[in-house]
């Protein structure tokens, strides 16, 4: 079957850019019933390149491997590729012939699987990227991770110097409702805040079912119950 070729200067606006300075991303071809990919690189925009993270303790990756996974593009096409999300620049990388890239233009990509889990990206005013999706539908349940890079200091007594490194934080819950706000879960007030076009069912099933708190699996029996309504 003749393969299809998917030009993403067109697709992705700048399509990828190589994290190890070559002009041009090979293209990919992934059998002879799948697509051949073709990631050209956009010179209107300069070459970005890898941070090694020599001498820096921590990591700024999900995973510091890379492992299978599949960008679902926004015209409905699937391509399998090793990926690894870098939460600190909050880029989902790939690995393509032994090089390591990002994508560009995120916004084009509908939804990334790797691994067991699942990434949205959320074009947000304030802060766009990558959301680890719960629950989807008319309203839904997203994760944003954080790292941060955290300077070396000098030398104190006793401890000495510290090392620069990389520290991961807490977990932030988000709900997108159906009106597409994004709104941050801190407490059960605000989850009835996201919700409030459905407030008073909500909250009726919160008391029944016993919910006192914003774990990630009440939220989840939360969020289903409200897209069921």
């Amino acid at each position: 079957m003749k393969t299809r070729k998917i030009c993403f200067v067109a697709l992705l606006m700048m399509s990828t850019v190589t994290l190890f300075g070559q002009d041009r991303p090979p293209i990919i071809t992934f059998g002879p019933n799948s697509y051949e990919v073709d990631f050209s690189f956009d010179k209107r925009y300069k070459k970005e390149y890898a941070h090694s993270y020599n001498d820096i303790e921590g990591s700024p990756y999900l995973n510091n491997e890379f492992v299978n996974g599949i960008f679902y593009i926004k015209d409905t096409v699937a391509i399998k590729l090793p990926i690894r999300y870098n939460i600190y620049s909050d880029q989902m990388e790939y690995q393509s012939k032994g090089e390591n890239y990002v994508v560009g233009s995120p916004q084009n990509i509908s939804r990334v699987v790797l691994g067991e889990s699942e990434f949205i990206y959320l074009p947000l005013i304030r802060k766009s990227g990558f959301f680890e999706l719960f629950v989807s539908g008319k309203c839904k349940l997203v994760q944003k991770m954080r790292v941060d890079f955290i300077p070396s200091e000098g030398s104190k007594p006793i401890v000495g110097m510290t090392k620069a490194r990389f520290e991961r934080f807490p977990d932030v819950f988000y709900v997108v409702n159906n009106k597409d706000e994004t709104l941050r879960i801190g407490n059960m007030k605000s989850v009835l805040t996201a919700l409030q076009d459905k407030k008073s069912k909500v909250e009726s099933f919160i008391k029944k079912e016993r919910i006192r708190n914003t774990k990630k699996e009440n939220l989840i029996k939360i969020i289903n119950y409200y897209n069921s309504l």
